[in-house]
């Protein structure tokens, strides 16, 4: 019985996602060296070691979510990103004034469409609050959610052999079974034997977004409700991009649609500025400020738990590996519960205990 509400909680949910994994942002620490309480602490990565112009390096890995499920869960290393963690993180970082400009690296398949744009949002925010630059890097793959959330860099460059794209927003997956006549260990269990088959319809919004799509039938009311509510989130998602990069709506609706585009393709469309190594991606947010080689790369540490505990606004949990893995897991089958996703690639497989128990 458990197993069958969740699956019809799952019948009920909307998501907008794309594929790849992110880290919900660098570890860091509560005090500094000189002691000031709950200040950055920074860990050289590159540069001039001596050097006391800090470049910031972030990072936004994996699926784009809300906020954790456990609340005393921070996510750090995790195979995701938190967006309203990542959020209050940035909100610390604008009140450093040892920073100069950040150094994004983005490897995601999107995500939620609240987390995507909160991630935005606060970039933006940041940026107008300190007037440093973001450069933002691509490693491999941003899509659907990671390009609605990276175009508030004022400069994106990506890694030889990234792909990037994905401009589309995703609603819920319907699966009907039609006449079922076996079932074998449940509805999730071992599997099920039908008289017509097994159909399946995804919503969405952007040309070719569900493509590979292999299978109820829905009624044309259902659908058009679902595809108002849909195409509102779509409308946002091509305005916000196409004011951000300066690319005109109908190449955005009539050419690039929810495709994927490598590196040479994307840079055409504007989706990004270039392409090139990290360390060259880094030298380039350098000259940007006029740095020369006086720069330092850095990321923030983790030592004491009080900066978290400000983060989170309450003392963390200390989970267990296996129990951070259970969190992050139930918070991506979560994703396609009860969220509109910008998602590329199959949200299924972000949830393969709905399937496999």
């Amino acid at each position: 019985m458990n197993r069958l509400l969740r699956w019809l909680a799952v019948l009920a949910g909307v998501s907008i996602v794309s594929l790849g994994t992110v880290s919900c942002f660098p570890n860091f620490s509560s005090s500094s060296d000189d002691g000031e309480e709950d200040a950055l602490d920074f860990r050289y990565v590159d540069g001039d070691e001596d050097s006391e112009n800090y470049l910031l390096e972030i990072r936004i890995n994996g699926p784009i979510l809300n906020s954790p499920s456990n609340a005393g869960f921070f996510g750090l290393d995790s195979s995701v990103t938190y967006a309203y963690q990542f959020q209050k993180l940035m909100e610390k970082v604008a009140e450093d004034d040892r920073i100069e400009g950040i150094f994004l690296r983005i490897s995601t398949p999107g995500g939620t469409v609240v987390g995507s744009n909160v991630v935005y949002e606060a970039l933006a925010s940041y940026k107008e609050t300190t007037e440093n630059p973001i450069y933002a890097y691509i490693e491999g793959l941003s899509a659907s959610g990671g390009v609605w959330s990276m175009v508030a860099a004022d400069q994106i460059l990506a890694a030889p052999g990234s792909i990037v794209g994905s401009i589309g927003v995703l609603g819920p997956t319907l699966v009907y079974f039609n006449n079922p006549v076996a079932v074998d260990g449940g509805i999730l269990g071992g599997g099920v034997t039908t008289q017509d088959g097994i159909q399946q319809f995804v919503i969405s919004a952007g040309k070719g977004k569900d493509l590979g799509n292999p299978f109820r039938q829905p009624t044309e009311e259902e659908l058009q409700s679902w595809r108002i509510n849909i195409n509102d989130e779509y409308d946002k998602f091509v305005t916000h991009v196409a004011e951000t990069r300066g690319i005109a709506e109908q190449t955005l609706r009539q050419e690039m649609g929810a495709y994927i585009f490598g590196t040479e393709q994307a840079q055409q469309y504007n989706l990004i500025d270039g392409t090139s190594g990290r360390p060259e991606a880094v030298a380039a947010l350098a000259e940007t400020l006029e740095l020369g080689e006086d720069y330092q790369l850095v990321r923030i540490g983790y030592d004491e738990p009080s900066l978290i505990e400000i983060l989170l606004g309450q003392a963390p949990v200390e989970l267990t590996y296996d129990q951070q893995q259970t969190v992050i897991q139930q918070d991506l089958c979560n994703l396609q519960t009860y969220s509109l996703l910008a998602y590329y690639g199959d949200v299924n497989t972000l949830c393969p205990s709905l399937v496999s128990e």
